[in-house]
């Protein structure tokens, strides 16, 4: 697997997916900060900004990814907005 790739099932098999205005929590492991992470590519990579890149597209240079539903574990593309780090504290 190559970064850019789709995602493969062992990360959406990680995901609990309500409805489209739900929550989708992750079930894999997470981070010192409470976010989702999922090895991919030789590396470990948080799991909002992989299914945001999945569905969404790029993350804009410069900018981080939001959770509008302020819950970390949530990879909800529709939870998710790119924001400047000022904005996003």
């Amino acid at each position: 697997m190559v970064l850019g790739d789709p995602l493969p099932p062992s990360f959406w098999s990680r995901l609990t997916r309500g409805g489209d205005d739900d929550c989708w929590v992750w079930a894999g492991n997470f981070d010192g900060r409470g976010y989702g992470t999922f090895y991919i590519a030789g590396n470990s990579r948080r799991a909002h900004r992989l299914i945001y890149e999945e569905i969404v597209g790029p993350i804009p240079v410069g900018l981080t990814i939001d959770h509008l539903c302020r819950n970390r574990g949530c990879v909800n593309p529709r939870h998710l907005e790119p924001v400047t780090n000022r904005e996003n504290t």
